[in-house]
């Protein structure tokens, strides 16, 4: 019987103590988001919890100096009505705190630039509940704060109808501050997604430079839930095709090749090898008062001008497609070669 007495008088001193630990209202792991004009809102907002935690310091002090007549429900109201009236405007400096946070939380939180849809779609939506809730609880306590300068009414009031209201009220705005910092959370995980998709495009076009099979496979084992994972699986395909085509003997009249360089004297070794390193490759031939270079031979256009738009993109930004008949003549390119 004395545990259960016990548990009683700890649960109502918990009942009558507002202050058994601090509010808070600054989410510090977010200093870096607050410009200059926010942190002094914040700052004041901690004012205001001083002042709240002050006002809660004085009821105690009231409520203390009449603990004796707390058996006696009736007179222990009318004797501390202006504890209550203390906690009234107490609860009303801890709103105004929060809803000055509440603020600055909601700039960042819709102003902030998303790498991730969903992310956006989900922070947005966590402060939509905050600021709900923080509206919530300014209605919980809208009646006794139109009543502090009514002492008959404060003498009326029972304690359990208030700290009813007043611990409502405290879980309101404890729920939405979790809510923004929660948000607040995603916001500061942005900057992490922003480097990981500088990463990403980076990586990606190392891959088209390159444009092999393997360089494109390299890009989706580094990058699994990249943004061109797909887009890297289609060159893929596109590459292998290609490669079965090339494999497949084409019957043609022609030899199609692709031109590196024209000079009226030899070019060095070394030069070549600035345009084309595999140098062993490269033809030679002399003609019209030039050394003329070439290198690979494709039976159709096509093939060669997708080895040309390589080159012309890297190492051979004048490369262009030149074409021989059977017997080693160069012809002019016409219309009716680029169709095949």
């Amino acid at each position: 019987m004395k545990v259960v007495k016990f548990f009683i008088a700890v649960f109502a001193l918990f009942l009558f103590s507002g202050h058994l630990d601090a509010q808070k209202v600054t989410y510090a792991p977010a200093k870096s988001l607050f410009n200059a004009e926010q942190t002094k809102v914040l700052e004041k907002a901690e004012k205001y919890i001083n002042k709240a935690d002050s006002k809660i310091s004085k009821a105690e002090a009231i409520e203390k100096k009449y603990e004796k007549k707390k058996k006696k429900k009736k007179k222990y109201n009318k004797k501390t009505w202006e504890a209550k009236k203390y906690r009234i405007l107490a609860e009303k400096d801890y709103l105004k705190a929060y809803q000055d946070a509440s603020s600055v939380y909601s700039e960042i939180i819709v102003g902030t630039t998303y790498y991730d849809e969903a992310d956006k779609t989900e922070a947005k939506a966590l402060n939509d509940e905050a600021v709900s809730l923080i509206e919530d609880a300014d209605k919980k306590m809208s009646k006794y704060n139109k009543k502090t300068g009514d002492s008959k009414y404060l003498k009326k009031l029972s304690y359990s109808s208030l700290n009813s209201a007043l611990s409502s009220a405290r879980t309101l705005k404890e729920s939405a501050y979790s809510k923004q910092t929660e948000a607040l959370d995603i916001v500061l995980n942005q900057g992490r997604k922003k480097e990981q998709d500088e990463k990403d495009n980076r990586a990606w076009a190392t891959a088209q430079n390159i444009n092999t099979i393997a360089s494109y496979q390299d890009y989706i084992d580094n990058f699994p839930s990249g943004k061109y994972v797909s887009r890297a699986r289609q060159m893929i395909r596109q590459l292998q095709e290609e490669a079965k085509r090339a494999n497949t003997p084409v019957k043609s009249d022609y030899v199609f090749k692709v031109q590196i360089a024209a000079s009226r004297t030899p070019l060095p070794n070394y030069e070549l090898a600035s345009k084309y390193s595999n140098t062993s490759e490269i033809e030679k031939s002399y003609s019209g008062g030039y050394y003329k270079y070439w290198v690979k031979s494709f039976p159709v256009y096509s093939q060669a001008a997708a080895f040309r738009d390589q080159l012309l993109s890297t190492t051979v930004p004048d490369a262009f497609v030149v074409v021989f008949d059977k017997d080693g003549n160069q012809l002019e390119v016409t219309d009716e070669m680029k169709s095949h």
